[in-house]
């Protein structure tokens, strides 16, 4: 009876500490990915038109 006890007892504690572990992780991984800038996206050229805007158009 003993021995089923201090087993049982073990497995929940594995359980709880094993769940706060993971959940830290994850909770590490979600601050990483928020901080984290995405890649700059390569702006498409339009064929036929030269690198200068016109005077009336804002600058991208």
């Amino acid at each position: 009876m003993l021995a089923m006890i201090l087993i049982s007892t073990a497995a929940i504690l594995v359980a709880i500490v094993g769940c706060a572990v993971i959940w830290r992780m994850d909770a590490l991984r979600a601050d990483e990915i928020e901080n984290t800038r995405p890649p700059e996206r390569p702006r498409p050229q339009l064929a036929g038109t030269d690198d200068s805007l016109p005077a009336s158009l804002p600058a991208p």
